[in-house]
C-alpha cells in the first residue's frame, strides 16, 4: 500500500475515532477522555499536515493564499534546480573526479578481451567493403597519379639517380660490375658475329695499309696475315688477357684499381646524374603511373580481399592492445583528457539540456512530475501528523485532568 493511502487511512480512523468517542469522557471517565481527546488531536494533526503537504502542489479546499507551492515558485525552483545540478552534482570537476578513479582503457579492453575483438573486427570488415564496393579504380587512380607523379619528379628520381651514382663508388658494386663486363667481354668474344665484324674492319684496314706499295703487300702475304688470320689473333690476344686477368691476382687488382677510380669519377659527374634523373622521370610517366595505380587497385577491388585483410589488422591490432599496458595507460589518459576538455567546452549543454526539460513541462505536468517523485515520501509527514497528535492531545489530557485534580481534588 502506498504511503499515500497510508496517511489517508489514518486521518479516516482519527476521523471516526474522534466521532465515535465523543461521549466517552461521560460515559468512561479518565480513560474515555484520555482516547476521545487522542483521536481528535490526531484529526486536526492529519488535517494540518493534509493541507500543508497539498499546499505544495495544488489548492487544497480551493483556498488560494499562500498554496500551489510549486507553481507560483516555478522559475526560482528552475534555476536552482538547474544550478545544483548543472554546476554542482555534474559540474567538471565532480565528473572527471569519478572518471579518473576509473580504468577507462581497461574497462574497454576487458570489453574487446571478452566479445569485441570479433564483433569490431568483422564490423571493420563490413565497413571496408562497403567502402571499397562503392570506389571506382580508374578514378582513383587519376586522382593519385598527379600526386605520385610529383614526388617521383621533385624527389623520388633525383634520390635514385643519387643513390645509382653514388654505388657506382662503391668497391663491392665496382669488382660485381667489372666481374659482369669480363664475364660478358668472354661471351662476346666466342660470337662469329664478332670475327666477322672484326675481318670487315681488318680487311679495309689492311687495304689501305697496302695502298699502291707492292712491297706491304708481298710482306703481308709472305708473313700470311690475311683479315682472317688477322682477327683470330686479335681475339686470341683478348681471351689470354682475360684468362690473365682471371688467374692472376695482380693483374686483377691493376685492372680493379684503374675501373674503380673511373667509376668514382663518374659518380662525381653531376650532368650524368641530371641526365639520370631526366631519364628516370621520363620512364615513370603519367601514362605508366596511372597504369600501374590503375592495376594495383583494381586488384584489390575486385580481389575482395581487401575487407578481409582489414579485419585481420584490427582484429590483430585489438589483441595487441589487450595485452599491452603502455598502450592502455597512454589510451586512457588520451581519454580522461578528451572527456575534461569536452565536459569544459560543452558543459553549459548539460544546464540547457535540463533547462529546456524543464521549460517544457506544463504548470501541471511539473506538478505531476514532482508529486511522483517526492509525494509518496511526503505522506509521512501525514502520517507522523496523525501520530504524534494524537500522543500530544493524550498527554495534554492527562496533564489537564492532573491540574484539575489537584485544584479541585
Amino acid at each position: 500500500m502506498k504511503k499515500k493511502y497510508k496517511a489517508t487511512v489514518a486521518l479516516a480512523i482519527s476521523i471516526l475515532g474522534a466521532g465515535a468517542t465523543m461521549s466517552w469522557p461521560a460515559s468512561f471517565g479518565f480513560w474515555g477522555g484520555m482516547l476521545h481527546n487522542g483521536f481528535l488531536a490526531a484529526t486536526i494533526g492529519g488535517m494540518a499536515d493534509w493541507f500543508a503537504v497539498t499546499a505544495i502542489f495544488r489548492k487544497p479546499l480551493g483556498i488560494s493564499y499562500k498554496t500551489e507551492i510549486i507553481i507560483r515558485n516555478r522559475q526560482r525552483i528552475m534555476d536552482e534546480l538547474v544550478e545544483f545540478v548543472g554546476h554542482d552534482l555534474l559540474s567538471t570537476e565532480n565528473v572527471m573526479q569519478f572518471v579518473n578513479k576509473q580504468d577507462v582503457a581497461g574497462l574497454l579492453a576487458e570489453y574487446i578481451d571478452v566479445q569485441g575483438k570479433e564483433r569490431l573486427a568483422v564490423l571493420a570488415r563490413e565497413i571496408a567493403d562497403g567502402v571499397f564496393r562503392d570506389l571506382d579504380a580508374q578514378a582513383m587512380a587519376k586522382r593519385i597519379t598527379p600526386f605520385i607523379k610529383e614526388a617521383v619528379d621533385e624527389k623520388i628520381a633525383p634520390a635514385m639517380a643519387n643513390d645509382l651514382m653514388e654505388r657506382l663508388s662503391n668497391e663491392e658494386i665496382a669488382g660485381i660490375i667489372l666481374k659482369g663486363l669480363l664475364l660478358v667481354g668472354e661471351d662476346i668474344l666466342k660470337e662469329e658475329a664478332l670475327i666477322a665484324i672484326l675481318q670487315e674492319h681488318v680487311g679495309e684496314f689492311l687495304e689501305k695499309y697496302e695502298g699502291d706499295g707492292m712491297g706491304r703487300g708481298f710482306v703481308m702475304g709472305l708473313m700470311g696475315l690475311d683479315k682472317e688470320r688477322v682477327s683470330r689473333l686479335l681475339v686470341g690476344k683478348a681471351q689470354q688477357w682475360l684468362d690473365e686477368v682471371r688467374t692472376s691476382e695482380e693483374r686483377w687488382t691493376e685492372l680493379f684499381q684503374w675501373f674503380l677510380a673511373r667509376m668514382r669519377l663518374l659518380g662525381q659527374n653531376q650532368r650524368l646524374r641530371d641526365n639520370l634523373a631526366r631519364t628516370l622521370t621520363e620512364y615513370a610517366s603519367s601514362e605508366v603511373i596511372e597504369a600501374m595505380v590503375y592495376h594495383y587497385i583494381n586488384g584489390v577491388l575486385t580481389g575482395n580481399e581487401a575487407g578481409y585483410k582489414v579485419q585481420q589488422a584490427v582484429q590483430e591490432l585489438l589483441e595487441r592492445f589487450v595485452d599491452n599496458h603502455e598502450w592502455k595507460e597512454k589510451l586512457d589518459g588520451i581519454i580522461k583528457a578528451w572527456m575534461a576538455k569536452e565536459l569544459e567546452a560543452h558543459h553549459q549543454t548539460i544546464t540547457n539540456m535540463i533547462q529546456d526539460r524543464l521549460n517544457s513541462l506544463s504548470d501541471e505536468e511539473l506538478v505531476e512530475f514532482t508529486e511522483e517523485k517526492v509525494a509518496d515520501d511526503l505522506q509521512m509527514i501525514r502520517i507522523n501528523g496523525s501520530v504524534v497528535g494524537s500522543l500530544a492531545g493524550m498527554a495534554l489530557y492527562i496533564v489537564v485532568y492532573l491540574a484539575g485534580q489537584v485544584i479541585s481534588p
